[in-house]
């Protein structure tokens, strides 16, 4: 993580999300930018939180802890999406994992500075209210997803998400071992192999070593339909 203080860019971003309608005075002189990395996690499952951070630019994974120690998919966030409202109004220690997909521009602001100025003030608690109640609408909606839609509609969703964007025929993307990628699809290592062999066997993508390529986008695009993405 890079931590840089550039009122240019923090009032652009202010400005291009409409931040000022929802943020007083003491909030946005606290704020900072913070940039993440592909692969960088922004917050750990069970660590400490120490800011609230608003995504305004690049994509993260959303991903939690099974009992069983696996781990699972919940969802795939984009702009703007806020991270740490459930623990700013709940405990400080995160809820979930949240990976940068690709490089990553966040809004910060650090909690104790939210208690102090925010945590009285009606207005950006009604912003963080409806952050919240649109998170427990998806919670359902991502739930419904992992148990109704077949895996090839979720592996096709997940793995154009990792593509950049304007990207389309024969883009390769990098993936984790089968047995990582299965855990998060909440499958077995067999099943998901069956659907990359079948979609294969379409020439629908190619399986190499650790990346898979494209070479039907548009059909790989129909199977996907954003289930993962967010809705706002």
């Amino acid at each position: 993580m890079e931590r840089l203080i550039d009122l240019s860019k923090i009032d652009f971003y202010l400005n291009q999300f409409n931040l000022i309608s929802y943020l007083n005075d003491d909030l946005i002189n606290n704020c900072e930018i913070h940039t993440f990395k592909k692969g960088e996690n922004i917050c750990n499952l069970d660590e400490k939180v120490y800011y609230m951070y608003f995504l305004v630019k690049g994509k993260t994974k959303v991903s939690t802890l099974l009992s069983t120690g696996k781990s699972l998919l919940l969802c795939l966030s984009t702009p703007l999406e806020i991270i740490g409202d459930i623990e700013f109004m709940d405990n400080p220690l995160a809820d979930c994992n949240v990976t940068a997909l690709e490089s990553c521009i966040c809004l910060a602001f650090p909690l104790d500075k939210l208690e102090k100025y925010g945590y009285n003030d009606p207005l950006f608690l009604r912003f963080i209210i409806t952050s919240l109640g649109k998170k427990l609408r998806n919670n359902s909606i991502y739930s419904s997803i992992n148990m109704l839609y077949p895996l090839e509609n979720r592996f096709a969703s997940y793995i154009l998400s990792l593509l950049p964007k304007d990207s389309n025929l024969n883009s390769s993307v990098e993936i984790e071992s089968l047995t990582h990628l299965s855990e998060l699809l909440g499958t077995s290592y067999r099943h998901l192999n069956r659907v990359i062999n079948s979609l294969s066997s379409k020439n629908i993508i190619k399986k190499e070593k650790n990346s898979l390529t494209i070479l039907n986008f548009q059909h790989l695009k129909s199977l996907a339909q954003d289930i993962f993405i967010k809705n706002k």
